[in-house]
């Protein structure tokens, strides 16, 4: 372990980071980017939608211009191009968003064990990751708390949704595919009628969009590595390998189970 370099120093908007953690950092921004990637999905095809839309009115002049002018031309397709744009229409899987982010979230959940414990044995953090306090614990510290970006900037909201609500849902949506009552999803785009809804029934009825968790996520993420710099910066005031320890364990853990993102220039079959 003594030779091993494990500095996390946040510089204002720059984390300095040691070679030897890359594999941490590379782990959670690979995951971010299928995250981001999943929750685009319907805008993208919206906006390929759009552009098919433009695509036809486009074919439809140039077809009169070619009427005009008394040009023969035939094209023979297997169907009307009309349908295409119709093809790009899905219904959004708002469920399934929620559940990926719950899986985005566990993951961090499961790398704080490794460092709070230290420790990266996978049955000791899988063990501690069903112990229903420590869910709690860390909700309360990197989610559901004033220093949560997106809690900053919904200070009302804050007060009505609770821990419990957040677990239970993670509980109904991953093991039941739904939602029980309590904390119910809804489209971002519907959120000054939920929050009309949740005032007039005094928050009986609460919402929460994927928008809104994965906000609460990716605060969750910065207060970790926040936390992680300040523990650096200590344990290098102290000459202490504190820092060193727990960090490492998180590092062994996705080396030993993380998913490994094979390019396909990597591949040589």
């Amino acid at each position: 372990m003594k030779d091993k370099s494990t500095h996390f120093i946040l510089d204002g908007e720059k984390i300095i980071i040691s070679p030897d953690l890359y594999p941490i950092v590379n782990f959670l921004q690979e995951i971010e980017k299928e995250v981001e990637t999943f929750l685009g999905f319907e805008k993208k095809l919206g906006l390929i939608r759009k552009q098919c839309l433009e695509i036809l009115k486009l074919v439809e002049v140039l077809s009169v211009k070619l009427k005009e002018n008394s040009i023969d031309f035939s094209l023979m397709l297997s169907e009307n191009p009309s349908t295409l744009a119709d093809k790009l229409k899905i219904t959004r899987s708002i469920r399934s968003e929620m559940i990926v982010l719950f899986a985005n979230l566990e993951t961090l959940f499961c790398l704080n064990i490794a460092y709070e414990n230290k420790t990266s044995d996978k049955k000791e953090i899988i063990k501690l990751a069903m112990n229903e306090n420590s869910i709690k614990s860390f909700l309360k510290r990197f989610c559901l708390n004033k220093s949560n970006e997106w809690s900053k900037k919904n200070p009302e909201r804050l007060k009505h949704i609770t821990i419990d609500d957040l677990r239970k849902l993670r509980n109904s949506l991953t093991h039941f595919f739904s939602v029980d009552k309590g904390l119910g999803v809804s489209y971002a785009i519907f959120d000054a009628k939920s929050r009309k809804l949740e005032r007039i029934t005094n928050f009986k009825a609460k919402f929460i969009s994927p928008e809104d968790l994965h906000e609460i996520i990716k605060s969750a993420a910065k207060l970790i590595i926040k936390k992680w710099n300040e523990d650096c910066r200590e344990s290098l005031a102290k000459n202490s390998d504190e820092f060193k320890t727990r960090i490492l364990c998180v590092k062994d853990i996705i080396e030993k189970h993380g998913a490994v993102i094979i390019k396909t220039n990597q591949l040589y079959i």
